[in-house]
């Protein structure tokens, strides 16, 4: 580890941005593909390609759950002391963790009334994620010192 911490190499890297894609698109494409629906129309083509959707997504999660748990050991831990793209880092996570969260509140609701206000925020939370993510990339480009060959 250098005095600037630890960049992903450029395997871990593509398979980091590889599940963030599909779980953001995936989930996306869920919502899009929601709007339409009427919740009476049990015969619509749609309804199997959503749930498809969701299976995507929700295998997709778990897997980024392990991904961004890999990370932290090194990546994270190994940037956050070398003070180095701190603020999109901790937001990136908090909004993982928060997502995480949320989508469990949506199989486990601690009140079923409550169902339609986390699927709002875990929705809104997933499309900024889809934002911070390349802005957490530009950023750490941005402060990495250059090399000279």
């Amino acid at each position: 580890m250098s005095a600037w911490g630890t960049r992903l190499g450029s395997q871990v890297r593509r398979m980091v941005h590889g599940v963030c894609w599909i779980a953001i698109l995936s989930g996306l494409l869920w919502i899009a593909l929601g709007w339409g629906l009427d919740p009476q129309d049990f015969a619509n083509p749609l309804r199997g390609w959503r749930h498809r959707l969701l299976v995507a997504h929700g295998v997709s999660a778990y897997v980024l759950l392990w991904v961004a748990g890999s990370l932290l050991a090194l990546h994270q831990m190994g940037n956050w002391r070398a003070r180095r793209n701190r603020a999109s880092g901790l937001a990136l996570t908090g909004a993982l963790l928060l997502l995480a969260l949320s989508g469990l509140t949506l199989y486990y609701p601690p009140h079923e009334d409550w169902r339609d206000a986390f699927s709002l925020f875990h929705q809104v939370l997933g499309a900024s994620v889809a934002l911070l993510i390349p802005l957490h990339i530009r950023l750490g480009k941005k402060a990495r010192p250059l090399r000279h060959p």
